[in-house]
């Protein structure tokens, strides 16, 4: 079975579920008509084979799609999702009401509110390049969390020469602007990563991989949307991964020293 059948059926179920059960909610929509948003074929499951956390083992999501929240704790693995939007974390306590070994809460990554050492591994998807001041003090919190040994699974959009992404209005949460724009996200090339790394002399990197889908249809998805989202059950299947250079996501498996 290819790995993200699993993360889509589970997405699916979800939202048809809540559907059926509860009427409507904007995000058990989003569950059915785009299971999972083009790069994340490319970033879930990797993440979930690298994390290879096992049933009771302890893991904390910073702010990651939460869909693999969920699909570990079906795998009895106990979860903590935390996410600095509020709004989020009610939207994903609804979905999931009565699902056993997963919690969501509010917390900011660049200051969690756990003791050292209490989890086994943590991971975080798509998050650290959102946060404009501190993502090596959020990827160093995670360092904090885990106990020695354990692994930390992180990816970042990936580019030949670092760049920052500016909106017009802010996309998650309103941090300020500058000039009237909004800091949106930070992509990586290999200086920014070692960069990162740097900061957190507490973890050691275990791996680095550099993939991205070809057709890139997250471009065109980010570009057209949301003229296409009726293409989201289709994205699996209309495009490939691609391991190596040119792709546009970077993923890192990091020990705790």
């Amino acid at each position: 079975m290819r790995g993200w059948l699993g993360l889509y059926r589970t997405s699916v179920g979800l939202g048809l579920r809540y559907l059926v059960r509860h009427g409507y909610l904007r995000e058990a929509v989003i569950r059915v008509v785009v299971p999972l948003d083009p790069i994340r074929y490319v970033e879930l499951p990797d993440a979930l084979r690298e994390l290879d956390a096992r049933p009771g083992e302890r893991v904390l999501d910073l702010a990651s799609p939460k869909l693999v929240a969920l699909a570990l704790s079906r795998r009895g693995v106990d979860v903590t999702s935390v996410d600095a939007l509020a709004s989020e974390v009610e939207t994903w306590r609804r979905l999931t009401a009565g699902q056993e070994n997963v919690r969501f809460q509010v917390a900011d990554g660049r200051e969690l509110p756990f003791p050292d050492a209490s989890f086994d591994h943590a991971y975080s998807i798509s998050v650290l390049e959102h946060i404009e001041q501190g993502a090596g003090a959020a990827l160093g919190e995670l360092a904090r969390v885990v106990r020695p040994g354990g692994r930390i699974v992180v990816t970042l959009p990936y580019a030949s020469e670092s760049y920052e992404e500016w909106r017009d209005a802010p996309m998650y949460s309103d941090n300020g602007s500058r000039g009237g724009r909004h800091f949106f996200q930070r992509w990586y090339d290999d200086e920014g990563v070692r960069g990162l790394l740097a900061a957190v002399p507490a973890l050691e990197l275990a791996s680095e991989r550099v993939a991205g889908l070809r057709p890139n249809l997250q471009r065109a998805y980010v570009h057209l949307f949301p003229w296409l989202v009726p293409l989201g059950p289709l994205y699996g299947v209309l495009a490939q991964e691609r391991v190596g250079p040119g792709g546009e996501v970077v993923r890192l498996t990091l020990l705790k020293r």
